[in-house]
């Protein structure tokens, strides 16, 4: 009897749907019918991208945790959605297109890196990898055809921006500069610094004695990088480098040297060599630029306009809270790099152009 009323309940649900949300097994989106993602779905993909921004939920916050969760489940169901217009649409070099994308992958791989190898080591298969690469293509062939009107933005547009945020177009300064180091690190013993100072002392008096800068480098220079190069690093914009350094390079004059200084590298001068001062693009330099940034600013608001109107008509039932960005309250405190809004990749980011 027991088993002919487990039989009957079947029909009705024997099954019992699971409802504590945080279930891993837990419905949080559904085409009824058609497909479902889960919970354990769901979040594999919000700890993908914490782990990528370097974050934790506690310094995203539970509102924009939220706002998180909204983003890239919708974001999830879009893809689903594109992926199952594209089941109604004839890409008739679909299979060469995956195949060209998939060696593409493969090149970018380590020179005699073993593919099937290091599939194993992420714990893909190479039949995952392909069903990956395909839905890639359908993505991009669905958008480019349904999507992108590929309009190109005109000479006054362009012309126009330009004007608008000529700041955004203007080269910051660069020097170029030779230097001489001697290691120091806070583990370096006091009697040890101070031999250190002496040896950086001695290679300064050589060079303001005459000597060539190169010459001493090579001798002396503790720097691996640019020791061999005669002390030379290249030319560099403010910030490239340790703190410190960049200060005495934009305050030394065009073939001089700097007074000896410390920085975490340890003790060092310098010798400014070349010196390119701050310019200005002209609408003729900035144009391609523009064009291609506006370009694309076009692009990802059609794929969003598309992309929405998907979800709004694709009969998509949540199961969890979804949040309006726009609705939410400015942080006390700026989040952390990457935390402020979840910026997710795959339908609703635009194909390259």
């Amino acid at each position: 009897m027991a088993i002919l009323a487990c039989g009957a309940l079947t029909l009705a649900g024997c099954h019992r749907a699971v409802t504590d949300p945080k279930d891993p097994k837990f419905i949080v989106a559904e085409k009824p019918g058609q497909w479902q993602i889960t919970r354990g779905e769901l979040d594999k993909e919000i700890n993908a991208f914490l782990q990528e921004k370097s974050v934790t939920p506690d310094q995203v916050g539970p509102d924009r945790m939220l706002l998180l969760q909204t983003g890239l489940l919708d974001n999830m169901v879009k893809t689903k959605l594109i992926l199952a217009q594209a089941a109604t649409l004839q890409f008739p070099d679909l299979d060469q297109e995956t195949e060209k994308q998939l060696q593409a992958f493969k090149d970018q791989l380590p020179p005699g890196t073993d593919f099937n190898a290091k599939m194993k080591e992420l714990g893909v298969t190479l039949d995952d990898v392909k069903k990956n690469v395909r839905d890639h293509v359908l993505i991009e062939k669905v958008l480019k055809t349904e999507a992108l009107k590929n309009d190109e933005p005109t000479d006054q547009q362009v012309d126009d921006y330009y004007l608008q945020h000529k700041d955004q177009f203007v080269i910051p300064p660069k020097v170029r500069a030779s230097r001489i180091v001697i290691m120091v690190d806070p583990t370096t013993p006091p009697e040890a610094k101070a031999a250190k100072k002496k040896a950086i002392d001695a290679a300064y008096a050589r060079v303001m004695k005459g000597e060539d800068f190169a010459k001493v480098a090579a001798q002396v220079s503790e720097d691996r990088y640019s020791s061999t190069q005669g002390g030379d690093i290249g030319f560099f914009s403010q910030g490239q480098n340790e703190a410190g350094f960049d200060d005495e390079a934009f305050h030394t004059k065009l073939n001089e040297v700097s007074p000896v200084f410390e920085t975490a590298m340890g003790y060092e001068f310098l010798k400014v060599t070349d010196q390119h001062p701050s310019t200005q693009l002209s609408e003729a330099e900035a144009h391609s630029i523009i064009a291609n940034g506006l370009r694309q600013l076009t692009d990802r608001q059609e794929v969003a306009a598309y992309t929405q109107k998907l979800l709004d008509n694709g009969g998509v039932v949540f199961h969890v809270t979804r949040v309006d960005p726009n609705q939410l309250p400015p942080p006390s405190s700026a989040p952390a790099d990457g935390a402020s809004a979840p910026q997710t990749q795959g339908a609703t980011t635009p194909p390259s152009q």
